[in-house]
């Protein structure tokens, strides 16, 4: 049964609010009273409302209206929301450096052992450059160990402790292990090595503790671009490889080659092979490098560069991916006439993109075997 409308107009306090919203006036209004703008009054409780008479009724009236009883409480907030942008993501080029064969024993080691005053030797007059690069990389060429003893071959080179502190000085991230001179001290030295790196903030890549580790994709990011790197010998001693269960390097062999860039394609935007094979002291590389290359380049890689022939061997460009056959030396001693030049690959890409690259020239100063840019 609806309220009894007499009862509503008798309850002063409410016939206000009733003729508000129903509008109609209470009986004692004339037409010219209602154009005022009524005075405002305070806000219904329910004790008011059950005084009235009107109770739950009462309130459901006022609700239909529109209006609502009062609470003696304190009023509940509305709940707000904050609105986060999201960050937008850093897609600026990247830069990459890479050297060819640094090595840091012979008289570049006793140098570096006796304290020089040059704490950057053997890279003072290189470093400012090389760091200027988002990623620098470089082959190392002996092994860093006071761990065992020389293997059965011509040349072997063991570094002091100190060259970790020199190669990350230069600012190398990722240091190839990849030759033929990793395992000079055999596999305690090798493994060793492998250990000290990573504290000196170096990746090694192409070595491991065993094949998979060796052949392992090393990754770098930079802002929104990931580059990978496999490297890979073919020079012997074969003993140096990894196996199944032994440390050692990367051993460059087709099949695998091609199945590691297979699996690595996915993971990266940019994927460089580094390779150390071809002829000591010959300056043009031969068939089997250059069909190697080829195949990189057709199962995945982006860009191909190698070391190992001591000497500068010529660029080429295929399918659009650059192949540097051989960058020479960088850090070596008793290297004169063309074995002291040098040339350092460096590049920018952005994503998948290369935008550009470029080989600059320096040479090896034959007393000290540290490298300067050429003018």
């Amino acid at each position: 049964m609806p309220p009894d409308r007499s009862a509503i107009e008798r309850a002063s306090p409410l016939a206000v609010y009733y003729t508000r919203c129903m509008r109609r006036q209470p009986s004692n209004t004339t037409p010219h009273q209602s154009s005022l703008k009524p005075a405002l009054k305070p806000a219904l409780t329910r004790r008011d409302l059950l005084r009235a008479g009107l109770g739950v009724a009462g309130a459901g009236l006022l609700a239909g209206c529109g209006l609502s009883a009062a609470h003696s409480g304190a009023p509940t907030p509305t709940p707000t929301s904050t609105i986060v942008p999201s960050p937008t993501p850093d897609t600026r080029p990247v830069s990459v450096v890479i050297t060819g064969d640094i090595m840091m024993a012979r008289a570049v080691g006793a140098r570096i052992k006796s304290g020089a005053s040059d704490s950057l030797f053997p890279f003072a007059d290189t470093a400012d450059v090389l760091k200027s690069h988002d990623l620098r990389i470089g082959n190392l060429e002996c092994v860093v160990s006071t761990l065992g003893s020389p293997q059965p071959k011509t040349y072997t080179f063991e570094a002091p402790l100190q060259a970790f502190e020199r190669l990350r000085a230069a600012g190398f991230q990722i240091v190839s292990v990849a030759n033929n001179h990793s395992g000079d001290y055999g596999k305690a030295a090798f493994s060793d090595m492998l250990a000290h790196l990573p504290t000196y903030g170096i990746t090694p890549v192409g070595g491991g503790a065993n094949r998979t580790e060796a052949h392992r994709l090393v990754t770098y990011q930079v802002r929104t671009t990931k580059i990978g790197i496999l490297a890979y010998c073919e020079i012997e001693p074969f003993s140096f490889a990894a196996t199944a269960t032994t440390p050692g390097h990367a051993w460059l062999d087709a099949t695998t080659m091609k199945q590691d860039i297979a699996a690595a394609r996915s993971q990266v935007d940019f994927l460089i092979v580094f390779t150390h094979w071809g002829v000591e002291y010959v300056l043009q590389e031969n068939a089997h490098q250059q069909y190697m290359a080829r195949l990189a380049v057709d199962a995945g890689a982006d860009l191909v560069v190698g070391a190992h022939p001591h000497v500068i061997e010529p660029y080429e460009v295929y399918h659009r991916k650059p192949i540097i056959y051989s960058l020479g030396n960088f850090v070596f001693d008793e290297m004169p006439g063309v074995t002291s030049l040098c040339n350092v690959l460096s590049f920018t890409v952005q994503g998948s993109r290369l935008l550009d690259w470029k080989l600059r020239g320096a040479r090896i100063v034959f007393s000290t075997g540290a490298p300067v840019w050429n003018s």
